[in-house]
């Protein structure tokens, strides 16, 4: 048998040269260049010049930080270069701004929020370039548009989520169910997305909506709503405001010792600014449930000065604001989503269609829509960034306590939904979902203690 073993080897040698020799050879990876553009449209002069330069600070501190950690290292290490335009609050100039930044600049994709994201998302559309909404509430993903995402919840899975936390809160505290609820919102576009979507979520659990009232944006006083919501004594009030607004409403209920044995529920920036704690006494918002689009607590993260120090090296406010943390992660989960672009040739894993790459502006922006539509990451799955003192960060998650991430057919991001936090002690603790709880957090407060024991 011996004699017959070199032959053999030989055969299968010859045999596996042969094969092999047949085989294409892998597609050459295209001479990437050093830097692409990405355009960001929001308001820097107008109306919501605060929201907008968050927004700004939050994207620029991300691409700057991701640039610096080794930019898309699946494609030879490419930077980011963000251009950003003001739009002055307008629908018009946003879509125009719009219009210039994917014509003249190139971009291959493009971010913004409201108030003119729906503006932005049909010139996107129209020009079939991705774009990332961190923060809208508007019904941008229910349009039918294929390059539209947005990141953060809306306002349908946030009003879920509202109603959730007050029956697992109550639960968790051994009360029936809450059965009433009175509404206060401002009637925006925001505000009205809100409360339309809260009606219809209240309504599956048995909550009744005992009465509403709606805060002019210029009001000095919410007297004639509290008084209305006194008198109606439901279980709950519900709050849609923001930062002004909310500034009077609790230092009034406060004065008028309102209250609500189920607790005030806020939704709204009002409530997430660290200037509306700063602003009022403890015992205006102690027990305040507040729905949070970012991390409630996030001093104690391996990772909050590596941000905070290049956010307030810009503006002087906490990183952990949601126009800041949601724009910064938007940065961080398009990275994600470009570093899986290089299955060149091929389809994306995950992905519906196989397009063919190219660094064509055109088809790059396609294929980032494909690689957006396939994404789906989880902790093992993200990139892992080292922090200065070696412990890892993952800035697609972590930053806005993602455990997961995907889109979904209409562009909409499915596990963000948020957290609710009650304040205790003067601190925001994440109460639900509980599973988003700190070690230390302590039991929800439930009944609201009167304002005579507290």
């Amino acid at each position: 048998m011996k004699r017959f073993i070199v032959p053999l080897l030989a055969i299968v040698l010859i045999t596996s040269l042969v094969v092999a020799g047949c085989r294409p050879k892998p597609p050459e990876r295209p001479d990437f260049p050093d830097e692409m553009s990405c355009g960001m449209v929001v308001d820097l002069s107008g109306p919501y010049a605060q929201m907008g330069e968050r927004l700004s600070t939050g994207a620029e501190v991300a691409v700057k930080q991701m640039n610096e950690w080794g930019g898309i290292r699946n494609m030879y290490s490419m930077d980011l270069e963000l251009i950003v335009a003001d739009d002055g609050g307008s629908d018009a100039q946003a879509a125009a701004e719009a219009e210039r930044l994917i014509t003249e600049e190139d971009v291959i994709f493009l971010l913004g929020a409201w108030p003119t994201a729906m503006a932005i998302a049909e010139v996107a559309e129209e020009y079939e370039v991705p774009f990332i909404c961190p923060l809208d509430l508007e019904p941008i993903t229910e349009q039918g548009f294929k390059y539209t995402f947005r990141t953060t919840a809306g306002a349908e899975a946030l009003a879920a989520q509202v109603v959730a936390g007050m029956t697992e809160s109550a639960d968790e505290a051994g009360l029936p169910p809450p059965e009433s609820c009175f509404l206060m919102y401002v009637p925006d576009e925001q505000g009205t997305a809100v409360v339309e979507a809260f009606r219809e979520q209240a309504e599956t659990v048995g909550i009744e909506i005992v009465g509403e009232e709606v805060i002019n944006a210029t009001a000095t006083s919410f007297a004639t709503q509290l008084a209305a919501a006194e008198a109606a004594a439901p279980d709950l009030l519900f709050t849609c405001n923001y930062l002004d607004h909310a500034k009077i409403l609790y230092q009034e209920m406060m004065d008028r010792e309102s209250y609500f044995p189920y607790g005030v529920y806020s939704w709204g920036w009002g409530t997430e600014d660290p200037a509306f704690y700063e602003s009022l006494p403890l015992e205006a918002y102690e027990y305040g449930f507040v729905h949070e689009a970012a991390d409630a607590v996030p001093q104690g993260r391996n990772y909050y000065e590596w941000i905070d120090d290049e956010v307030r090296a810009r503006i002087d406010e906490d990183w952990n604001i949601p126009e800041i943390a949601t724009a910064y992660n938007a940065i961080w989960l398009v990275k994600e989503a470009l570093e899986r672009m290089v299955e060149l040739g091929a389809s994306l894993p995950g992905a519906q269609e196989a397009i063919e790459f190219s660094l064509e502006p055109d088809k790059f922006r396609d294929y980032l829509r494909v690689a957006l539509d396939a994404l789906d990451l989880n902790r093992a799955l993200v990139e892992k960034v080292q922090l200065p003192d070696g412990s890892p960060f993952l800035p697609a998650l972590h930053v806005l306590r993602f455990e997961q991430f995907a889109f979904d057919e209409e562009g909409q991001s499915i596990y963000s939904t948020g957290i609710i936090s009650q304040n205790i002690d003067g601190t925001r603790w994440p109460m639900y979902p509980t599973g988003k709880r700190e070690k230390d957090s302590p039991a929800v407060v439930l009944p609201i203690p009167p304002w005579s024991e507290r």
